[in-house]
């Protein structure tokens, strides 16, 4: 009897015990390694395709944004081109975009041939979404500095963006750990 007592005495113990380590353990953070800002896919003899997600640029002044996000492919080398699609949260349409510059402090990623996907509305402001082509080579070069500014040139004005503190932590995370595995 005394046995049988011990024994479920420490079968609670230990239960107890794992249950509370479970309640109190640390999950490693994703943010150190960025994984949470991307995702992976192997195709096949092509390598990995990379889809950055999408990160924000603000105007806080005209309370306007601009949403970026990258899908690329590498493999042994940089030798390809990296989709850069992008949403204007602005309060006009715009149906044509006449160039986006991204610049930093290294490098300026200029593009001229930004092609609309779609327009709609957005609360007080419209969702313009573009897609345009970088090479891979420049966004490597670009994600060594944390700064940015995103320039629009559209409907005769110039649209400009910067980096919020939460995109800057994004950008090093990701140059860290994905764009530093680039050769």
């Amino acid at each position: 009897m005394v046995k049988t007592s011990i024994y479920l005495r420490t079968a609670f113990i230990f239960s107890f015990l794992l249950v509370l380590s479970s309640c109190l353990s640390v999950k490693p953070g994703a943010t150190k390694s960025g994984e949470k800002y991307y995702e992976t896919f192997f195709v096949g003899e092509e390598g990995t395709q990379y889809f950055i997600k999408p990160f924000t640029f603000e105007n806080s002044k005209l309370k306007e944004e601009v949403h970026l996000d990258l899908t690329f492919r590498y493999k042994n080398k940089i030798n390809s081109n990296a989709t850069i699609n992008y949403s204007l949260f602005i309060n006009e349409i715009i149906k044509e975009v006449d160039s986006i510059s991204i610049v930093s402090s290294n490098i300026i990623i200029k593009s001229t041939e930004n092609k609309l996907l779609f327009n709609e509305r957005v609360k007080t402001n419209f969702k313009s979404r573009f897609s345009t082509e970088a090479p891979l080579s420049s966004l490597k070069q670009l994600f060594e500095n944390e700064n940015w500014e995103i320039q629009v040139y559209a409907n005769n004005k110039i649209h400009v963006f910067r980096t919020t503190k939460k995109t800057r932590k994004k950008i090093k995370a990701l140059n860290d750990n994905v764009f530093i595995l680039f050769d």
